[in-house]
């Protein structure tokens, strides 16, 4: 999309995608209620335009709604037809990519059942096959499983045996890993397999692999040995997960989005919420209140609601809010850059150990990072472009030491 826009009418990049969210916002709204949802008029053609039409496409798929929005089609009346083919090739492919994934996933978790391995699956995948109608309209790039940090050889065994291979991760992930495996020739599935809920030492303490295998719940619709954790654990797992995508960005497919609810979130909460019991929500309460993390959960709730005007308890959201937030996760989401949060999860983590792992993982990356992030020194050796991402550690350490 053009930052300068087009003549007077045509608004700047920031307005603009405030109004295409707004839109796609109510739009979802509408067609969840059964309702029409129109296109905007526009006399002076800046919805119709081919900038406009790319501009709200990019959002729908940062949102992660193309199958959603397929699936009321007849209600988005007066719709663009190539917004509207669009769409529908979207989410045509999202459906073979769901239902490769589910073959490829399903197996896996079976395989992992017959040799003694217990898994919880959770975020996307955990609610793609327990809350939505249709798993494809939960958009998501990969699934996240959990296992104990005792079967993890053993996992990682399994995994190379059934075809799946390490994938090359990203900078700084250290309680976790990439596996991939390739389908039918078209799909390259991506799995998080995870012995750690988080990869973020600041919020193991918050979530523990005790507290994902103290209640898992059946998925019987992915596979007879599927299990998730409860959506009670769920709502404050994604409360952690967006609150540190909106401070970190989210990769689409136009690049890193700061900033942003997706409303894919929002209608994870609003189905989470809907499923929730009072029980439930005093267990919700409770678990926050220990973890004194109340009022981010709130805050993710009341983000839902406006987004999608979804109907929660306001005595469990004022009861939520009235709780203490530990300074040390606050200050932890208030450091917006990488090596602040760095720092952080220095600080925080439980042993000796996890720190020399975190920073013996973020001096010696892999070349392939190294070149991504100097990509005019690719004739440098190795320990050169090592040597110089140290260097660079170094000075930021030392300012932060010194404030």
């Amino acid at each position: 999309m053009d930052d300068q826009g087009n003549g007077h009418h045509h608004k700047s990049f920031m307005v603009e995608t405030t109004a295409i969210d707004a839109f796609l916002g109510d739009t979802l709204r509408a067609v969840r209620a059964g309702e029409s949802a129109p296109w905007p008029p526009a006399p002076d053609s800046a919805w119709t335009s081919r900038e406009e039409l790319t501009a709200v496409w990019e959002r729908i798929e940062f949102h992660g709604i193309s199958v959603l929005l397929h699936h009321h089609a007849a209600r988005l009346a007066n719709w663009p037809e190539k917004m509207l083919a669009r769409i529908a090739e979207e989410a045509r492919l999202i459906g073979l990519w769901e239902a490769t994934h589910h073959n490829a996933l399903s197996k896996l978790i079976d395989g992992f059942a017959q040799a003694g391995i217990e898994t919880v699956l959770m975020k996307g995948t955990a609610v793609a096959y327990s809350l939505y109608e249709e798993p494809a309209a939960r958009r998501r790039g990969d699934s996240d499983l959990l296992v104990r940090p005792r079967d993890l050889e053993r996992a990682r065994e399994l995994l190379s045996s059934s075809g799946w291979y390490r994938n090359d991760d990203p900078v700084g992930v250290t309680f976790q890993e990439g596996w991939r495996c390739d389908v039918a020739g078209h799909f390259t599935h991506f799995l998080d397999l995870h012995w750690e809920p988080s990869d973020r030492p600041v919020l193991q303490r918050l979530l523990t692999c005790d507290d994902f295998f103290a209640h898992p719940q059946p998925l019987p619709r992915l596979a007879e040995n599927a299990m998730r954790a409860d959506h009670a654990l769920s709502l404050v797992h994604e409360t952690l997960n967006q609150k540190w995508h909106h401070v970190h960005g989210y990769y689409a497919e136009q690049g890193k989005v700061v900033g942003s609810r997706r409303l894919i979130w929002s209608l994870d909460f609003t189905l989470i919420a809907q499923a929730l019991a009072p029980a439930d929500w005093d267990r919700v309460c409770t678990f926050c209140e220990s973890r004194k993390i109340g009022p981010l959960v709130a805050e993710a709730l009341r983000g839902a609601a406006s987004d999608l005007s979804a109907p929660l308890p306001e005595a469990v959201l004022v009861r939520l809010e009235a709780q203490p937030l530990d300074p040390a996760v606050a200050a932890y989401f208030e450091a917006s850059d990488d090596f602040g949060e760095f720092w952080h999860n220095l600080r925080g983590a439980r042993s000796w150990r996890d720190r020399a792992t975190l920073v013996l993982d973020r001096s010696f990356p892999p070349r392939s990072h190294l070149l991504a992030k100097y990509p005019d020194h690719a004739h440098w050796p190795t320990p050169l472009l090592q040597a110089r991402s140290l260097v660079g550690t170094a000075g930021r350490a030392l300012k932060r030491v010194l404030r």
